[in-house]
């Protein structure tokens, strides 16, 4: 069951962690992770997503951030990754509370734009400055 979070637990903040990590190491990742986290501490970051009602998810691995009906970030744990759980949020962020219309994509991720054209979207590419 997909779920606000309110106050994020200590796992699901250690799947916040993988996932910056896993961001930060792709081509745009520093340069879209400066922007998303506005300046914060990616910890003070998430607690901040949370506060605002912008943080959703199914279990300690997986994680959503939808901001002003756009999905800015979505985590899955890589073990539970190809099971459907990026495919249920990306649908729960459509058609739930969240209504999201749009999401990010960094450039070259293949398996984010595939995951959000499998329910009909396009990603909208992310054109960053230099590194």
């Amino acid at each position: 069951m997909i779920e606000r979070v309110s106050a994020p637990a200590v796992a699901l903040s250690a799947a916040w962690r993988d996932a910056f990590e896993g961001v930060r190491a792709r081509r745009g990742g520093a340069r879209y992770l400066v922007d998303l986290l506005e300046g914060a501490e990616p910890d003070a970051a998430l607690d901040a997503f949370a506060a605002a009602g912008e943080l959703w998810c199914d279990d300690v691995s997986s994680l959503l951030v939808v901001r002003r009906q756009v999905i800015v970030a979505l985590y899955v744990a890589p073990a539970n990754r190809r099971r459907g759980r990026g495919r249920a949020l990306v649908s729960f962020a459509r058609t739930g509370e969240p209504q999201a219309r749009d999401a990010l994509a960094l450039p070259g991720d293949r398996a984010t734009k595939a995951l959000y054209e499998s329910v009909g979207w396009k990603a909208r590419l992310l054109t960053l400055g230099d590194e």
